[in-house]
């Protein structure tokens, strides 16, 4: 009897380090460029897990600096917006950044600091970014709507406009055809 208490006590310590883990982990990507409220307080073993949580947070939040080929990008094609929110994912041996600027406007960059998804949210994509051959098709046909959504895929471009609608780019700027 003494053994399955002592195993249980194991297993239930075991679980809340991983659930502590996890949560530690989703508290260290998602990083505000604003330092966080103070986290309400539980139990003990809960207390001490989002203590650490929420000094690791606001540590990452003090210390966030986007590279500067990211900041000099914001600068030259957002200049009227700040950065609100900066989300990290690390990689093998680099970091992708995701953006979100404080007129909502949210960027993705990848781990050369170069966009691939800048989604404006009922905003305009600045048309510096947008490649001609994909500005005079929307231009052309689709009655001037504002691209308000750009997605670079290797394969070429997604693209949403202000009216909902969907479509697909190839590489070179060709229309491909509609997005479900």
């Amino acid at each position: 009897m003494k053994l399955f208490n002592k195993l249980s006590v194991v297993a239930l310590v075991a679980v809340a380090m991983i659930s502590c883990k996890d949560n530690a982990n989703n508290a260290n990507n998602a990083v505000p460029a604003q330092q966080q409220a103070p986290a309400q307080q539980v139990s003990a073993p809960a207390q001490q897990a989002s203590a650490q949580q929420q000094t690791a947070a606001q540590t990452a939040a003090q210390n966030v600096q986007l590279p500067e080929p990211i900041n000099a990008f914001l600068k030259q094609y957002f200049p009227n917006a700040t950065v609100a929110f900066v989300e990290t994912d690390p990689g093998y041996g680099s970091v992708e950044y995701d953006v979100t600027l404080s007129d909502g406007t949210e960027i993705d960059f990848d781990h050369a600091n170069q966009w691939d998804n800048i989604d404006g949210h009922m905003n305009p994509v600045p048309a510096a970014l947008v490649p001609p051959a994909i500005a005079s098709y929307v231009k052309t046909n689709c009655q001037g709507a504002a691209i308000t959504k750009l997605d670079r895929e290797r394969a070429g471009y997604d693209v949403e406009l202000a009216n909902g609608m969907e479509l697909r780019f190839d590489a070179n700027g060709r229309f491909v055809g509609y997005d479900d």
